[in-house]
């Protein structure tokens, strides 16, 4: 057997996929031929193969920390919520249909056979894989449907990681209880503790690390400051602040957090601007202050456009877009800013059709076929000849309704991206990561909002974030945490 590791949490959100891309790019580091693995994934982040399938974004990251291509292997079967009980179902990397939860965990024995053939098939060809858990480990109810944890982890006959989270408190109890209700045979293979979030003074818990060897019977490898990575997160939108104030003297930009907004990774390259103040925005009475929107994917498209309008929020927009307001729409945002949204085929849940903005002269059908690629264009707005490259992910095909505007790329019309007025989309995630690109479209921004035009301004690289990250738990790590590790990597623990 190769060497594996199994990153598991006492709860979701306590950090695991981030402590696994560590251990990913320390392996590699090591000379290592790792991937990663998570059996199934339930998260509205997601991305492109080379291929063309789409796989869970935490393990393209994991991959990219690898030094690997991404794979579907490596997150087999993702789970895209378009609802609080149903989500659609990605497997081996395509749109299958949907189900409810009920539905879902009736029977799991077909999708935990297709996640065990593609662990063996990853066991089989590399050298040492780490694998991450989902949730809690130890949810006794779901054991014998669950194949993301213990099921995976025996597969592999993984050393065991235990991630508790310090930022939510209790973490005594995080791991000690896990730890009590781990079975015999996994709780013999545990290699360690990572406290994850602290903040503050680190000297004040050097006296509760003990006391956690003491009752867990197992070593702290590592006590990780809380740190702004800014690195995907399976779960979660990227962490800017909510329904904060506007600054004055700054460029104000608003992201309008949706109940299922996707992919907000394509708003981290904003935050290398300087003179930007960016904020995720649920209150409609915020939307007037700000001088730039930007609208994110989503993955219920027509259900969050219903939520907004519920609450107020596209009159609001239709509104600070009148009196000169940008708006930029990504992908379902994209969507959103254009006429009637069709969706005769219910491919996201939600009403068979709604009315968008307005704000673009473009409709949109839903179709059976998700279109899933990798792409890649020459611009002709807001500057000609920026190179672009991201991804695509969306069952919707949008036209023209009138002949207004232009297109943002050459070649293309608006089943990429189309500009009119101070209102522009696009289905490609990514486009705000080209520096030259987004340094021209702020600069119009900020021209009609009278604002001095600023140079461009590189964001981080994806390997520059990595690196830092990956020593940042490195230098977290306790005296023989490393070894442990190393040992377990290179298979010279004995289990």
């Amino acid at each position: 057997m190769p060497s594996a590791i199994a990153v598991l949490g006492s709860a979701s959100d306590v950090g695991k996929s981030l402590v696994a891309t560590a251990l990913c790019r320390i392996a590699s580091d090591l000379g290592v031929d790792v991937v990663p693995f998570k059996a199934q994934n339930m998260a509205n982040q997601a991305g492109v193969t080379a291929d063309g399938l789409e796989m869970p974004r935490a393990q393209i990251l994991q991959a990219i920390a690898c030094r690997k291509r991404p794979e579907v292997d490596m997150g087999p079967v993702l789970m895209k919520p378009v609802s609080m009980t149903g989500a659609q179902v990605i497997v081996m990397g395509k749109a299958i249909g949907q189900l409810e939860a009920r539905e879902y965990f009736a029977d799991t024995s077909r999708l935990a056979s297709i996640a065990k053939s593609a662990l063996e098939r990853l066991l089989s060809a590399h050298e040492c894989v780490i694998l991450e858990g989902a949730g809690s480990p130890v949810e006794l109810n779901l054991w014998d449907r669950d194949y993301v944890n213990l099921r995976s982890a025996r597969q592999a006959k993984a050393m065991l990681i235990l991630v508790v989270d310090i930022d939510k408190g209790g973490v005594f109890a995080q791991a000690k209880g896990t730890f009590d209700l781990l079975p015999a045979e996994d709780r013999a293979r545990v290699l360690g503790i990572v406290v994850n979030r602290f903040r503050g003074d680190l000297s004040l818990f050097e006296d509760g690390i003990p006391i956690l060897e003491r009752i867990c019977e197992t070593k702290v490898l590592a006590v990780v400051p809380y740190l702004e990575h800014g690195l995907d997160e399976e779960d979660r939108p990227i962490r800017i602040p909510v329904d904060a104030k506007p600054k004055a003297g700054k460029l104000n930009v608003g992201v309008i957090l949706y109940p299922r907004a996707s992919n907000t990774e394509d708003i981290f390259p904003l935050l290398a601007e300087p003179d930007l103040h960016v904020t995720f925005l649920t209150d409609p009475r915020l939307v007037g202050d700000q001088q730039l929107i930007v609208l994110p994917g989503s993955k219920a498209t027509i259900g969050d456009l219903v939520q907004l309008t519920a609450s107020g929020m596209t009159e609001q927009l239709r509104v600070a877009h009148e009196r000169g307001t940008w708006l930029l729409g990504l992908c379902g945002g994209y969507q959103m800013l254009g006429g009637v949204l069709s969706d005769r085929i219910a491919s996201e849940g939600g009403p068979s059709a709604w009315n968008g903005l307005g704000v673009l002269p473009i409709e949109t059908d839903f179709r059976p076929n998700k279109v899933t690629t990798e792409s890649q264009f020459e611009s002709v707005w807001p500057a000609a000849n920026h190179r672009i490259e991201g991804y695509e992910i969306h069952h919707g095909q949008t036209s023209l309704t009138a002949n207004l505007g232009e297109p943002i790329a050459l070649g293309f019309g608006p089943e990429l991206g189309w500009r009119s007025g101070s209102a522009v989309g696009a289905y490609l995630h990514g486009l705000l990561a080209n520096d030259a690109w987004r340094n021209c479209f702020l600069n119009v921004v900020r021209q009609s909002q009278g604002m001095a035009e600023l140079p461009r301004h590189d964001m981080a690289p994806i390997e520059q974030r990595i690196e830092r990250w990956t020593e940042h738990v490195r230098q977290s790590l306790r005296p023989g945490g490393m070894e442990l590790i190393t040992k377990a990597i290179s298979r010279i623990a004995q289990v």
